[in-house]
């Protein structure tokens, strides 16, 4: 091996066991991980994580804020809604949401993780909703709040609770956690979910 290629092995080593944790955390949950068991998958041995990471805990609070950094950009619906259409701005901002969710392969994971462990890493569960949700709930209640203005939704539209017409999103994700095989079609509920969303703001009763 080359000068130049341990260096590249060396940069990309981080990573490489931040995605090991991943697995490892995934199937054993926080407390039956070892840093053995994650090093034995990297292929290097556990002082080797020790270089990179002070502990288990550090390691563990690393890996949800390198691998939950959000993918979602709002900027695309937001930008449908200056062109005056509040209902096509809120069905690309709740499609982006579902593709980001069921799609990613880190996300929906580490939510159960910290689900799981939320009595011990209480930081890093606000930091994953204020990265993740965070950008969505002030997209949407633009969203709203337009639609209001211009009449397309009606007057009730803009004190509608974001996540009021995020929650079916979770509701799938613990459907799918829990009982995995017999949760929805993803493209069929994500088209109920829209529908429902379009009545609850319609400007008049839908029938």
């Amino acid at each position: 091996m080359t000068k130049g290629s341990r260096a590249a092995a060396k940069q990309a080593r981080p990573r490489e066991i931040l995605e090991a944790a991943f697995e490892e955390f995934s199937l054993r949950g926080y407390a039956a991980t070892r840093l053995d068991d994650i090093a034995a998958r990297v292929g290097v041995t556990k002082g080797t994580i020790y270089v990179y990471f002070e502990n288990k805990e550090t390691l563990f609070e690393t890996m949800v804020i390198e691998l939950s950094q959000p993918k979602l950009d709002t900027q695309p619906s937001l930008s449908v809604l200056q062109g005056q259409s509040a209902t096509a701005a809120l069905v690309q901002l709740l499609s982006g949401a579902y593709d980001e969710i069921l799609e990613d392969p880190y996300s929906r994971e580490i939510l159960r993780l910290l689900i799981a462990e939320k009595n011990t890493f209480q930081s890093l569960s606000r930091r994953f909703r204020d990265n993740f949700a965070g950008p969505i709930f002030a997209a949407l209640r633009e969203i709203l709040q337009k639609g209001t203005a211009t009449g397309e939704f009606g007057a009730h539209a803009a004190a509608i609770d974001p996540f009021l017409i995020l929650s079916p999103i979770l509701g799938y994700i613990v459907l799918d956690m829990v009982l995995p095989g017999e949760s929805p079609a993803g493209a069929a509920f994500l088209a109920g979910h829209i529908d429902m969303v379009k009545r609850l703001v319609a400007a008049t009763t839908v029938p």
